[in-house]
């Protein structure tokens, strides 16, 4: 993971959160705000990537180092 950062939730939401990680067999918190994010937002977890036809993955340091802005 290039980094971790900490959020404050309720703790209604940080039940919801544990529950749905229980029933989407979830390996950690994270990857259930990942899966959510992706849901709501529309966009693919590979969107760090490029075309999935080329095989070719850029980790997310990689990506934030390409698209940088440099002005």
């Amino acid at each position: 993971m290039a980094g971790t950062k900490t959020i404050a939730v309720t703790e209604s939401v940080w039940e919801r959160l544990k529950e749905i990680m229980k029933r989407q067999q979830a390996k950690s918190l994270n990857e259930v705000v990942a899966r959510l994010l992706e849901e709501t937002s529309g966009v693919p977890s590979s969107r760090f990537g490029v075309h999935k036809r080329l095989k070719v993955k850029f980790t997310q340091g990689e990506h934030e180092e390409i698209t940088r802005d440099i002005h």
